[in-house]
This record gives C-alpha cells, structure tokens and sequence, in this order.
C-alpha cells in the first residue's frame, strides 16, 4: 500500500478529517466527504468493525464495501493508553472529527469532546446518532426503523391507509450521515472564520423530521391529511402513481401539472374522457382503474419507449442492476466500476474541482499503519506501536 494517501481532487481538499469506524450512517457521511476530497483516516478497532449484514466482514465484502471508500483505515486499540494518545495526535491535526457511537463510549474512551478540544481548540466534533446526545430515548438501542417512526415520517409510506412493514434504511440512516456531513462543513468553515470549534450534534430523527418539512408544510396548510397512500403525493391520485405491465414490470407516473398530464393522457389514448378532466375526487378511482388496464396491456419497456423524449413524466421502474446501464446513466457516467464491482460516482458533480473515487474499497477495507505517515508519524513510531499492538 502506498505510504501517503493518493493525491486528491474535488472541493474538500485541504480539510482533514478522523473517524472513528462505525456502521450506517456515519462511514456514509464519511464516505460522502472523502468523495468530494477530505482527506479522512479511519481508525477502527481490533478485528475490524462487522458490516451490516454480520454475516460478513469487510474483507468479505472486499470490493463491494462502498461506504469505505476514498479513506485510509488503521486498526487501533483505543482502549490502551497508547492508542487513546495516538487518537489525540492525529485529533491534534485534524479539523474535524466524526464519531457514531452512543452517548457517552467516547468519554469513557478519553476521546470526548473536552479532551479533543483541549489538543484541538478548533476541532468540529460531529456526533452521530439516532437519538441524539440528550432525551430520554438518548442512550437506548435503535435503528432506521425506530427513528423515523418516532419522527412521524415511516407514517407517511404505505397503501391504503396501512404502514408498510419496512423501508430500506435511506430516509433515516443515509440521509443521517447526508445532514452530518453538512453539519460538519458548515462547522469547520465557521471553525476557520473564528478559530473556535465545536460539537455538531446529529440525530437520525432530527434528520427524518427535517426530511419532511415540505409535506409537515401541506399536512398543516389542510392539503396532506389523508392516511398513507391515499394523498396526491404518495399514490393516491392516478396521476402520481405506480402502475404494473403485462410482462410484470411496472412504470412511474408522474404527471401531477395539467400540462405534463395532457401528455400523458394523449400518448394512452385517453384525453378525450371527459372524467379525466373533472378533477372530482369520486373519479379518481375510476381514473387510475382505466390507467391501470391501459398500462396492463403492454410490456414496460414499451411504454418506456412510446414515453422517451416527452413531458409525459412516466418512466420504467427500474432494478438497482438496470439503472447501472440506463441511457441517462451511461450519458452522465453515473457509475464507476470499480475491482468489478459497479458503484455511483461522488455526487454532486464541480465544474472546476471534479470529485473521483481515488481508493477502491478493497483496498479502503484493509488496515494500513503506513497511512498514519501522512500524519506526522516516522517510520520508526509505527513500527514501534505496531509491535505493541497498538495499531495493526
């Protein structure tokens, strides 16, 4: 592995940043910063960090372990004397810190927000967490689910009035780790104004309920109260909707302005039903029956095609595998493959200081004391704590 981190690009670069190795939302944050140029070293613990699906480890996953990417790891007792010091000197040369763990494992760690400040008085300190650092759910377990359950969002998904039995973890988890790295740009470059750090606290349900202030917005106004499933943005008119093909595929549908509706009733053959243009409630069902029988005809791709090119706003609903080869993907290049592995390419994108991903996460996945050179770190140092076993 190479002594220094490879040469970095994009509109981070110059920033430096220590995180200590975590799942969900966090190593995405991280990775979401790497991307965009940060330069971040990942200190994990004895063993590595299990991924999600404990089955696995990293090294399992090896080239299909995206969220590592673009970072150096190094294994680090941080429960030694030498490795809580060895914490604190890279702390000491960092502008931020991310930590995901509950309230309160860093301070028995030594590594809480007061110690860091104090080698560090400039240091952003970003915690990320499901709860938060202070409530009475603070200090307990959870997960995506929980979260976004307490913050009123899971409510919102769903088909005639019933919540679904679960959401794949974006709205709570990803968009977690989104809003932390926001927090904790925002933070350093206030940090680099007034010379003063501080403590970015990031909670998933925080997160969620910002998430949905638009439809918090309708919801109040009087426009958004139907059970789930059953408003114009969540499927309940039959102009914003999913519709199923007789190959099994489905289409999106998204024609909620009059004009884009025009479209899309003319290339189905139906504008001239008068019950398509009286936006009487009592014929929305109707409405989405007759759509549904016209999607019902024909194959997905089909209506794809016949919709290419238009202001009809229907689409294919695609599998994560399809939408690696789709025209507008492969036109913007939105995936990479990488050690064979297909993955999506740092968003967004700069015009003057394009983002790349620099360390597949193969290698991302491996420990690699010699990263710690980049860090003020001599030779001779590393070898010494790795022949304590302290690093590894």
């Amino acid at each position: 592995m190479a002594d220094r981190p490879d040469p970095s690009t994009g509109p981070l670069v110059g920033v430096r940043i220590v995180e200590f190795a975590g799942l969900g939302p966090a190593p995405y944050g991280a990775m979401v910063l790497a991307d965009l140029g940060a330069e971040i070293i990942r200190l994990d613990r004895p063993g590595g960090y299990p991924p999600p699906d404990r089955s696995l480890t990293f090294e399992d996953m090896g080239a299909a372990a995206i969220a590592n990417r673009n970072r150096r790891v190094v294994r680090v007792d941080l429960k030694s004397d030498a490795g809580r010091d060895l914490a604190l000197r890279l702390i000491g040369e960092a502008d931020a810190l991310i930590e995901g763990y509950r309230p309160g494992v860093m301070e028995k760690l030594g590594l809480g927000p007061n110690a860091c400040r104090a080698v560090n008085p400039a240091l952003v300190f970003a915690r990320m967490t499901g709860w938060g650092q202070v409530g009475p759910l603070a200090r307990t377990a959870g997960h995506d689910l929980n979260y976004i359950g307490v913050a009123g969002v899971l409510s919102l998904f769903g088909t005639d009035g019933e919540p679904p039995s679960g959401v794949p973890p974006l709205i709570g988890d990803m968009a977690g780790g989104l809003f932390m790295a926001l927090g904790l740009v925002s933070a350093v470059l206030e940090a680099r104004r007034s010379g003063e750090g501080q403590v970015v606290d990031a909670a998933i349900v925080d997160t969620a309920s910002a998430l949905a202030a638009m439809l918090k917005g309708l919801q109040k106004a009087g426009a958004y109260g139907a059970p789930a499933g059953r408003n114009t943005l969540d499927g309940g008119r039959h102009y914003y909707r999913t519709y199923r093909c007789v190959d099994g595929g489905y289409v999106a549908v998204g024609a909620i302005e009059p004009a884009f509706r025009k479209i899309l009733l003319e290339r189905l053959g139906l504008l001239d039903d008068p019950r398509f243009r009286s936006g009487e409630a009592e014929d929305d069902a109707y409405c989405t029956e007759r759509l549904a029988a016209r999607f019902a005809e024909e194959p997905r791709d089909h209506w794809a095609a016949l919709f290419d090119g238009t202001d009809g706003c229907v689409t294919p609903l695609l599998s994560m595998e399809e939408a690696e080869t789709h025209p507008q993907a492969l036109q913007r290049a939105a995936f990479a493959t990488l050690d064979g592995v297909a993955q999506p390419q740092p968003a967004p994108r700069f015009s003057r200081t394009p983002c790349a991903v620099r360390i597949p996460p193969a290698e991302a996945s491996q420990s690699d004391p010699a990263a710690l050179v980049a860090w003020g770190l001599a030779p001779d140092e590393i070898a010494a704590l790795r022949d304590a076993g302290v690093v590894g």
